[in-house]
């Protein structure tokens, strides 16, 4: 059972990452601009696994036990709930792990979305691979299960704080949401969250039985307004100017800056990618950093991709780049740009500086 378990987990992994494929590949043959973690600009999706996190996190408390349908349960073997959870489990994981493509995943994601369909299959078959092979190894070889604490109190106290964990993921898609959608619908999604709980701990304490989410028809209502209240949220509005010194990107200003010769540095980032928040924190809010680029008398232009926007997808991949984040350095001596690792440092950004404004030294140049 217990080798089952895991290797339901990586298959449902793996089935992941051939269905993200596929949709890309569908995608690309339509011509449509691709990118790493797009599924994260649409506020149905960020509705939809914010639905789905405050369920499992729920369960995790005994507020909401999650079963499957009773015809469901007749079928045996693999579909039985416990084998069905596994499976989900990693379905669920590979979704929540997508938004951003540092520091590794970039390489690969842009080196198959450049090519045809069987490469992006292929590379997107070996990334599931690669994050499934620890349950693979545990499904193989049963006896490396004894390595791990025996079972006791301490799983309970483990799986609530896996509860609260969920939480905070939840919080932070609502969060998302605000920014994608605007404070409305994610202000309605968090109150019908809330009503959902409440709801269940009502018929709980009124009742005296516990209400199964495929059983519920208020619970599975109260799921689909959240969704839809976010699925007809109108687009945010894309912002005129951002603060501190960062403008707007505009691909016209930004071709004007690199002839007139100015160094320029833009930041492609967005909402859900946490990896460009650790660059913000790590590097570009840092004042050694912020004196270099006064110094070097630097536009600074911030590219928002919370929502969809061809011209920072067709940015993106003039780089190659079809996940972010992304940081490029123009200069006199950089005029095509300079991209940056995914993970930035204040020495790698003061650096490319240095190179995309040193000044050119003649050869026959001599002593006055």
């Amino acid at each position: 059972m217990i080798r089952l378990g895991f290797a339901l987990t990586a298959l449902g992994i793996l089935t992941s990452f051939l269905f993200i494929a596929a949709a890309l590949v569908g995608l690309k043959l339509s011509g449509a601009a691709l990118g790493w973690g797009i599924q994260f600009q649409q506020p149905w999706f960020l509705a939809g696994v914010a639905v789905l996190t405050v369920l499992f996190a729920a369960s995790f408390f005994d507020w909401l036990p999650i079963s499957l349908p009773a015809f469901a349960g007749r079928l045996g073997g693999s579909a039985r709930h416990g084998q069905a959870e596994a499976f989900l489990a990693g379905v669920f994981s590979t979704l929540l792990a997508t938004p951003c493509s540092a520091p590794f995943v970039g390489t690969a994601v842009g080196f198959a979305l450049a090519r045809g369909p069987w490469e992006i299959v292929a590379v997107f078959a070996c990334l599931g691979l690669g994050m499934a092979l620890p349950f693979l190894l545990v499904a193989a070889l049963p006896g490396l299960v004894a390595w791990l604490p025996r079972p006791g109190a301490w799983m309970i106290r483990v799986r609530q704080g896996l509860g609260v964990l969920l939480l905070a993921t939840a919080a932070w898609l609502i969060l998302v949401l605000w920014s994608v959608a605007g404070p409305l619908p994610a202000g309605g999604m968090a109150l019908i969250l809330l009503a959902l709980l409440l709801f269940r701990a009502w018929t709980t304490r009124r009742y005296g039985f516990e209400l199964r989410f495929w059983h519920g028809p208020a619970t599975a209502a109260l799921s689909v307004l959240a969704v839809g209240t976010a699925m007809f949220a109108p687009a945010g509005a894309s912002p005129k100017a951002v603060a501190d010194a960062w403008e707007a990107f505009d691909p016209a200003v930004l071709d004007r800056a690199v002839e007139g010769g100015q160094t320029v540095l833009v930041d492609v980032t967005a909402s859900w990618c946490l990896t460009c928040k650790v660059n913000e924190l790590s590097t570009l809010d840092q004042d050694g950093v912020r004196q270099g680029l006064r110094t070097a008398g630097t536009l600074r232009m911030r590219a928002d991709w919370s929502r969809p926007d061809p011209r920072i997808a067709a940015y993106l991949q003039r780089f190659g780049r079809f996940g972010i984040p992304l940081d490029v350095v123009y200069g006199p001596q950089r005029p095509a740009g300079e991209a940056l690792p995914e993970l930035l440092t204040p020495g790698i950004l003061l650096g490319a500086l240095d190179r995309a404004t040193a000044k050119v030294v003649r050869a026959d140049a001599g002593p006055p």
